[in-house]
């Protein structure tokens, strides 16, 4: 889309912008790859503690164990 006051089209970058990011969560998606926080949020320690009966600090190091065995994931984009 260009713009009578935009003569060289500086308006189409954040649909460009936002075409990229969304072909990048597309592409996410298709190898199975989940972000998610470094840091556990209250509620995702919450949920942990709710389900395993351990304390927090137990669950957060758990959450940061399990991010650091998938640093490096055979098989996965790099």
């Amino acid at each position: 889309m260009q713009y009578d006051d935009d003569p060289d089209g500086a308006a189409d970058a954040p649909s460009r912008l936002l075409d990229t990011a969304l072909g990048i969560v597309e592409a996410l998606r298709d190898y199975s790859i989940t972000v998610t926080e470094a840091e556990p949020t209250d509620a995702m320690v919450a949920a942990g503690m709710a389900v395993s009966g351990l304390g927090a600090e137990q669950v957060r190091a758990i959450f940061r164990a399990m991010l650091a065995a998938n640093a490096h994931p055979p098989g996965r984009m790099q």
